[in-house]
Formats: structure tokens, sequence, C-alpha cells
């Protein structure tokens, strides 16, 4: 199948050696990082899995930017800003504005109590809080989800851009399989730290690719004014709510912006992890405040002027997930077309590796340690952690392969799903009057409602809002109503967490 119009077909094949050169450069660097993680690496599971919570706020910062940016926001949010126009961007941007002040706020109180009780997954917090395996177990669910989710997303996307750099060369399918097998080489090498050491570097490269791409699209268009001209008819729509498609209304653009920003960047099981790793809970007003500014940069420069001018260029790209691709080699010179998708491949890397640890790590410690078998020394719980890390893997690209969809809409589901753990969080870090009746209720139908209404099994019985934000304003309102009616945790529970917050503080 080609996906190449010809000319870009022609553009690629004609320069592989360049393109084969910026890879390889590329990898070098990826290798030599990997190396220099696994020197540092213990065998030690918390080692592996939030880095002995050793990490510097910039290193945090980085490896959740290039973690969450990845394919979606290179390949998918452009296509979607591509078919939608500027109200997909002000969900976006309204997301992460509010994922950030969420951070700045959650971050300090999970920090406290990972680093005081070595909790290492979302499970062993709220598990321990609410003294329930099943509420730890839904922890588990949300991030099978979430992660699956994510991880099919990524590899689709791999598999675009390596079908595109090789020139058709390589199919989509085949991409999707290599780049499972680097990422699964990775993480079992080099654990937390060295994805967050990469996730640096890749970070620093997407976000200067992005705004060099960006301005270029300005230069060549002749200004930013001449960007939104170029689209003629199509400009009213394109700017102005509800978008080119139609239903972009305010209370839609905050239900994408929660699915899309606020659950991966603040509750899915990575940013949790993430939140763990860092080195003091006095980080979180920087990595905050860095963060803004770093999606700014992407999305006002990047993704925006990616999507209008590719709106301009090509206006009917079969798979809008393309479009940043198929521009870069339109409007930069190749050289940078390729550093281009290169940045792309680095931000699928970043993703992938970030989902496939965070996965395996919650089914192995909140499963298999925590459940079934609680003498499981931290060796088999190691070792444990690289071999399912195989077996989700294998399921990501069979899922990829089967499902082939577009990629934002894979990522607003599975940032939904982990959305309805906000409820149990604010119990165990908040709120005293929380009980287990509601964390074990509220969450759980909130994960099942967005399931039905994301996946149209049923209609959304709200018109005009999203099911995972329909679904999450019950499940507050469950959360709430059963914590009323029951009995909250014992004062010493609460003392242990909400007490020990509240001294640190």
């Amino acid at each position: 199948m080609n996906l190449l119009p010809p000319e870009i077909n022609e553009i690629v094949l004609s320069h592989y050696p360049l393109i084969l050169a910026s890879l390889l450069g590329y990898f070098v660097i990826f290798v030599l990082i990997s190396y220099w993680a696994k020197r540092r690496l213990s065998e030690d599971v918390g080692d592996y899995v939030v880095a002995s919570r050793s990490l510097g706020w910039l290193v945090v910062t980085f490896t959740m930017y290039a973690s969450v940016l990845s394919g979606v926001g290179m390949a998918g949010i452009p296509g979607a800003v591509y078919t939608v126009g500027v109200p997909f961007l002000v969900a976006v941007l309204t997301g992460h504005t509010i994922a950030i002040m969420l951070l700045s706020y959650f971050g300090p109180r999970i920090w406290i109590l990972g680093n005081h009780y070595n909790f290492t997954t979302p499970g062993d917090l709220l598990g321990e809080y609410y003294q329930s395996d099943t509420v730890r177990i839904y922890t588990v669910v949300a991030s099978l989800l979430f992660n699956l989710a994510y991880i099919v997303a990524q590899l689709l996307a791999g598999g675009i851009l390596l079908n595109v750099l090789s020139g058709n060369v390589i199919p989509l399918e085949l991409g999707s399989v290599i780049i499972a097998v680097v990422v699964m080489v990775h993480v079992a090498m080099a654990g937390l730290r060295g994805i967050a050491w990469l996730d640096c570097f890749n970070g620093f490269l997407i976000l200067s690719l992005l705004f060099l791409f960006g301005v270029t699209i300005i230069i060549v268009s002749g200004g930013p004014g001449a960007v939104v001209a170029g689209l003629g008819e199509l400009r009213d729509k394109f700017i102005a709510i509800p978008g080119v498609v139609g239903v972009f209304t305010p209370s839609y653009i905050l239900g994408i912006a929660i699915g899309l920003s606020v659950g991966p960047m603040v509750f899915s099981p990575s940013a949790w992890i993430r939140m763990y790793s860092a080195r003091s809970k006095n980080h979180f007003a920087k990595i905050g405040s860095l963060m803004l500014v770093l999606w700014l940069v992407s999305h006002v420069i990047g993704t925006y002027f990616i999507g209008s001018h590719g709106q301009f260029v090509y206006p009917n790209v079969e798979n809008p997930d393309f479009i940043s691709s198929l521009l870069a080699f339109r409007v930069l010179p190749v050289f940078l077309a390729a550093l281009f998708l290169i940045a792309i491949l680095a931000a699928i890397i970043s993703t992938t590796d970030t989902y496939i640890h965070t996965l395996t790590a919650t089914v192995v410690r909140d499963v298999g340690r925590a459940v079934i078998w609680p003498e499981m020394d931290e060796s088999l719980e190691l070792k444990l952690n690289r071999a399912v890390m195989v077996v989700f893997a294998a399921v990501g690209v069979l899922l990829a392969l089967l499902n082939p969809v577009l990629i934002t809409p894979l990522a607003i589901f599975g940032g939904g799903i982990t959305l309805q753990l906000l409820t149990p969080l604010l119990g165990a870090v908040t709120w005293s009057r929380a009980s287990t009746e509601a964390a074990l209720v509220a969450p759980g139908v909130g994960i099942v409602l967005t399931l039905v209404w994301e996946l149209k099994i049923l209609p959304n019985p709200v018109p005009g809002f999203p099911g995972l934000a329909t679904a999450f304003l019950i499940n507050v309102l469950l959360f709430v109503v059963i914590s009323y009616l029951t009995k909250p945790q014992p004062p010493e529970k609460v003392e242990q967490f909400h007490g020990l917050i509240a001294r640190q503080l």
C-alpha cells in the first residue's frame, strides 16, 4: 500500500543516504544513553521502577514532557488540528493548563507518601489507604486500559513514521514490530533512569524541531496571518467554535481537554511513578512552570501551524495522522525534514518505553506481589517485570495490526480511563471523609461507563458532552454521596496519610 504522494516518495528515495545517516546518528546516541544508564542500574526493583527517587527536576520535567507529547502530539494532534481547526488546539492547551495546576497540587503529596512508605505504583498508595485489594486492582485495570491504548497508538505512529522514512519500503506493520523490539531492549537494560535520561535528550530534540518547523512555515507563508488566509473558504470554520466538524462546543472542548491532557499528565500510572521518582517534594513548582512553557512553544508554534498549513497544502489527506510527516518534506530542507521525522520517532520511543515500563510494573507489583504472592522477593519481581514486558509488547503489536485507527481518539480514551482515579486519590491525600466503599464503587462505575460510552456500546445520555466527562462527573457524585453514607477511614490511617502530608508541607 503506497501511503506517500509520488513527489514525496521520490524525495525520500533520492536522499536515502542522508536519511539513513541521520537515523544512525540518533541510534548511536540512543545506545550510549542506554549503556550509561545500564551501568548505573542496580538489581533492585526500586531502582528499576522509580530510579531510587533520585531524578532532578529538569529530568522529571522532560521525561513527563517527552512521554506525554509522543506520537500523539507530533502526529495525532497536528492531524486533529488539520481536521477540526483551532478549537482542538484550545482543548489541548486548556487541558494542559488544568493538568499543570493539578500536578503542582498533587505532586508534592504523592511524593511525600511515596518517599515515606516506599510506594512505587498508584496501587501501593490507594490500596494501603483504603485497605483494599479491590481498589488496588482498579488501578491495574486503569493501567491496562490506558497504557495499552497508548502503546497501540505509538506503535501505529511508529509504523507510519518508518513507512514514510523508508519511502514505503518498510510496511506499516513491520515498522510497528521494529519499534516494539527496540523499546523492549531499552527498558529491560536501563529501567526508569534510562527512560528518563533518553527522554531528556528526546525532549530537547522534539522541542527544537517543532519550533523550527513552525517558524519555517510562518516564513515560507509570509507571516502568521498568511497561514490562516491560505485556508480560503475554510478559514472562518477553522478558527472559530465549533470548528470544521461542527461539534467542538465549549463543553465538548472541556471534555476533550480532560481526557487528552489531564488524565495522562496527572492521573496516569506513569505520571504517578514520575512523581515518586523526583528527588524532592519542592521540585514540583519548577516542573509545572517549565512544563507550561514547553507546551506553549510546542503547540502554539509547532502543532498549530503544521495542522493549519497542512490543510492548505494537502487538503485531502486520507489519514490526518500523516500530515506532519508529509508537510515536513514539502516545507523543510531534506536534512531538517529527516530530523523532524526522527524527532517524531524520539517521541514515539519516549512514550512507548514509558508505558510498557509502567504497565509491567503495575501488573507485577499490584497483582503478582500484592495479591497473588505477597512473599515474592525483589529479584523475582524484577525478573517478572522483564518477562511480562515481552507479553504486553506482543499484545500491543497485535492490537495495532488488527485495529489500525486514528491515534488521537485512542489517547483521549486512555486519558478518560485514568481520570477516574482522581476521586480515590483526593480521599487519600486531601478529603478525610472519603470511605472505602466510595473508593470501591465510584471509580469502578466511572471506568465501566467510560468504556460503554466511548466505545459506543450505549449512547451517551448527555448530548454534546464526551462520554468520558459524563462518566467522571457521575464518579465524583457517587464518591461524595457514598462517602457521607458510610464510615471514613480509621483516625490512625488518616493520620498516617493526611497527618504526614500536613507535617511535611
